[in-house]
């Protein structure tokens, strides 16, 4: 029972997390929060765990707050910013590609003893690693479009709850789908396959059923004037 208690643990101060960030740097904390967040969840997704009687691999709560970083921007400061962090989010799992690719392929000397471990980390199967890529900006995109179709045709506040629901519902089932097409599709079972998109999307799914209340909650610091602002000093 271990990873469940401590599963639960994680969801509650990964979202805790995001919040604060939000209440200390505002729109700017968020938007740093998708693209650390992007580069911690494509780390996490290679190690594979048990929880609730399934395998499944780490990552899932770390996008499900991206999506939600996603759609608060989107709510409060408009489409057009969420869409930057969108590609903001994109870039930096790029860059941390490129970039620790290149670190690999330094010759470590005699007395190193973290090339082996780098190399497990940062030397990514291929697959994996576009999968990745391209499951996330087109998943993302389509989360923002959604969220936007919905808030225009109900533009209320008290619809939140179904523009982050309904946008995030429908653009996972394409960000986990193409994501394990193009990551593990040809390399093992049909049944196989269909069984990893199954239990990451559930998985996903229980993320963001639970974690639409501190959306609220970041909604209403918001309103009552509580975000600060990197540009208003400390």
């Amino acid at each position: 029972m271990f990873n469940e208690i401590f599963g639960i643990f994680t969801f509650i101060v990964t979202f805790l997390l995001l919040v604060t960030m939000f209440r200390l740097f505002g729109k700017q904390g968020l938007i740093v929060w998708i693209a650390l967040g992007t580069v911690i969840a494509n780390i996490q997704v290679i190690k594979t765990i048990d929880i609730f009687t399934i395998s499944a691999t780490l990552g899932n709560v770390m996008f499900a707050s991206i999506y939600l970083a996603t759609d608060i921007l989107n709510d409060i400061y408009g489409r057009k910013i969420a869409k930057r962090a969108v590609w903001l989010g994109f870039s930096s799992t790029l860059v941390m590609i490129i970039v620790m690719q290149m670190s690999l392929h330094f010759i470590p000397a005699d007395i190193d003893t973290s090339q082996s471990a780098l190399d497990t980390i940062f030397n990514l199967v291929p697959r994996i690693a576009l999968g990745s890529i391209i499951a996330y900006i087109i998943g993302q995109h389509l989360d923002v479009f959604i969220f936007s179709l919905i808030k225009r045709t109900f533009n209320s506040d008290k619809t939140f709850i179904l523009r982050a629901y309904g946008s995030t519902i429908i653009s996972n089932i394409l960000d986990t789908a193409l994501f394990v097409t193009i990551a593990f599709l040809g390399t093992m079972p049909l049944g196989a396959v269909f069984e990893i998109f199954i239990t990451t999307y559930v998985l996903k799914m229980v993320s963001t059923v639970f974690n639409v209340p501190f959306g609220y909650w970041a909604k209403s610091l918001y309103r009552k004037g509580k975000i600060k602002h990197l540009d208003e000093g400390y």
